[in-house]
């Protein structure tokens, strides 16, 4: 089941990546027909004006029109670019069929279109490409052949030699398979070699991950923490985050700075760490610390930049009254707001060496009248929402916590 879904993951990344090349390539190719258009719509306009003919200018004019709408707004799918795309060209094909005939250069749009479709659009489309050029090429030949064409096709030399038609054909349809296959091929290889790169990268994460758990899971060993606590507090702050509308993107990093939030914990002495009831001027002191044992030794390591936020941050006060560095309002990262309310309510609502647990909803009153002095007001209105909609699912999730619930002791214990 968890293979089934890393491989669903897996393939949506790659999706998304080709989506985006293709994207990117559609764009390309349509400027540079824009900007190889615009001298030949001049000549194309001289033309009109010596021999009238203004249906033909008003079809060029229509499509032009389309592919600047095309290319400059963002919005279209890409595969409907590149479907455009794929419709001018046989259109411009036509254009030089009924123009130059089998001398000019309509057969070698006939040739590129498919190659173009299977890159802008997909395998599927470059058959279908593929298809209409042979069909496109063989049905000029026939209607010509058959005299259909006759009052319509320019010039007329060379235009019913099957021989001529015959070979160049072949060599056309071979030169079309030949091309289309080695493309596919290529195609191919470099998905592949795209899933392989998605596949270790995905690995490599979910190895770094683990070894992130081990970490939070020794503070627990070392009873830093009580049991669960940090997936606790994660699954709290992913919930918060959610409702905070928090950017997708962001969600590893939230995930990874959680677990690490007091990773700084580890160079702090027991005697200060494990004291029942408060810790005097000197030993708070020594507590705050721990941010800058986390920044110091997480700040190192590239993969975990942008998770450091919490690690360092999450003390950090509103009114700026915070440490470690006395950062105010939005100043603080949103991450560390949105994690500093779940700390402290997982805090109360526990049981520590230094108080005992407390009701949920002493806990929730406690971070209410501290709105706009220890926390962020917003944060703590969509975190109150949260706790009155999901009030069976946050205790369920604190269902470990163990002990007698008492009183709200108003001493802070400097943690």
């Amino acid at each position: 089941m968890v293979g089934d879904i890393q491989s669903a993951a897996l393939s949506s990344q790659v999706g998304d990546v080709l989506k985006e090349w293709r994207t990117r390539a559609g764009t390309i190719i349509l400027y540079v027909i824009l900007a190889a258009a615009v001298p030949a719509y001049a000549i194309i306009i001289a033309d009109v004006l010596r021999t009238g003919s203004w249906l033909t200018l008003g079809v060029i004019t229509g499509v032009l029109i389309v592919l600047i709408v095309v290319a400059v707004k963002k919005g279209f799918d890409y595969r409907l670019r590149g479907w455009i795309i794929v419709a001018v060209a046989y259109i411009i094909a036509t254009v030089q069929f009924h123009n130059t005939g089998l001398e000019g250069i309509g057969r070698i749009y006939l040739l590129a279109t498919p190659l173009c479709a299977l890159v802008l659009i997909g395998n599927r489309a470059g058959l279908i490409a593929t298809a209409l050029s042979f069909i496109t090429y063989g049905a000029f030949f026939l209607f010509a052949y058959t005299g259909i064409l006759e009052g319509w096709l320019l010039p007329p030399a060379e235009r019913l030699n099957r021989l001529i038609w015959f070979t160049s054909g072949y060599m056309f349809i071979v030169l079309l398979i030949m091309n289309f296959i080695l493309l596919m091929r290529m195609s191919r290889f470099l998905v592949n070699i795209l899933r392989q790169e998605r596949r270790s990268l995905a690995e490599l994460e979910q190895t770094y991950d683990e070894t992130l758990q081990g970490w939070a899971h020794a503070l627990e060993l070392r009873d830093i923490e009580a049991a669960g606590h940090c997936h606790r507090l994660w699954e709290i702050t992913r919930r918060l985050a959610d409702e905070a509308e928090l950017a997708n993107s962001g969600m590893d990093d939230l995930y990874r700075g959680a677990l690490l939030h007091d990773i700084g914990k580890m160079g702090i002495p027991d005697s200060v760490l494990l004291k029942p009831g408060k810790l005097t001027g000197e030993e708070f002191k020594q507590m705050q610390e721990h941010t800058a044992y986390a920044y110091n030794l997480l700040a190192n390591i590239p993969y975990l930049h942008k998770a450091l936020d919490i690690p360092y941050c999450h003390h950090e006060k509103w009114d700026g009254t915070g440490y470690p560095r006395g950062l105010k309002g939005i100043e603080i990262p949103l991450s560390a707001r949105i994690f500093s309310v779940v700390d402290v309510y997982d805090e109360l609502i526990s049981d520590r060496p230094y108080h005992r647990a407390w009701s949920e909803e002493q806990a929730v009153d406690y971070i209410r009248e501290r709105t706009g002095t220890e926390f962020d007001p917003a944060v703590v209105e969509t975190f109150v929402r949260l706790a009155e909609a999901e009030a069976v699912s946050l205790g369920d999730m604190e269902g470990t916590i163990s002990g007698d619930l008492r009183g709200p002791v108003k001493e802070d214990s400097g943690r």
